[in-house]
């Protein structure tokens, strides 16, 4: 399994440990705290909240009911899941921001990898932001051939990503890589 992939399965494993369906607000807060790191991040509008037992968020724009099995994604849907590199098993290797990109894209299909610098505002308190993205490789028929974007940045000293993940082709696909971007331009200091 990619090790992109592997960091969503590690995150939905902290979402769902212990709870028979994932955390879901009716109304969307106006500000998701991450006390533990120190910043907050607005929620996309129309996109469901959920949050891990390590405090960071998972956004989907589908119900969480509708969540399949290995990882599918339901028609239409998109998922963007916040992990933190002090959370992820370490992994050999450079530790940068563009080294753990690298190690992320390992699973990426042949040529479809692109990376650049990303602008963001002083207002975020981010030093360093990069996106990256590419389609997952497919292994077999069965296999659903999936998009995989990320921004990874640093923030006092720390490393984030937000990974977005959606069904290469989805006619949605620019929104939700919009989505992705508005979640990390959002991020404030608390």
């Amino acid at each position: 399994m990619p090790r992109l992939a592997l960091s969503l399965v590690a995150c939905l494993s902290l979402l769902y440990a212990g709870q028979e369906s994932p955390p879901q607000s009716r109304a969307s807060p106006k500000r998701i705290p991450v006390g533990k790191y120190g910043f907050s991040v607005k929620p996309p509008a129309g996109w469901r909240t959920g949050i891990g037992k390590d405090g960071l968020p998972v956004f989907v724009n589908f119900p969480w009911s509708k969540m399949q099995a290995q990882l599918r994604l339901p028609t239409g849907g998109a998922v963007i899941n916040v992990t933190a590199w002090d959370r992820l098993l370490r992994r050999s290797g450079d530790e940068s921001l563009a080294g753990w990109a690298h190690l992320d894209a390992v699973g990426a299909a042949l040529g479809t990898m692109i990376s650049h610098e990303l602008d963001v505002p002083p207002s975020t308190e981010i030093s360093e932001a990069i996106l990256v993205s590419f389609d997952e490789a497919t292994f077999g028929p069965d296999d659903q051939a999936q998009r995989g974007v990320s921004v990874y940045w640093a923030y006092r000293r720390q490393k984030f990503a937000a990974h977005l993940f959606y069904v290469v082709g989805d006619r949605k696909g620019v929104e939700y890589e919009r989505v992705l971007r508005q979640i990390v331009l959002s991020i404030r200091p608390q």
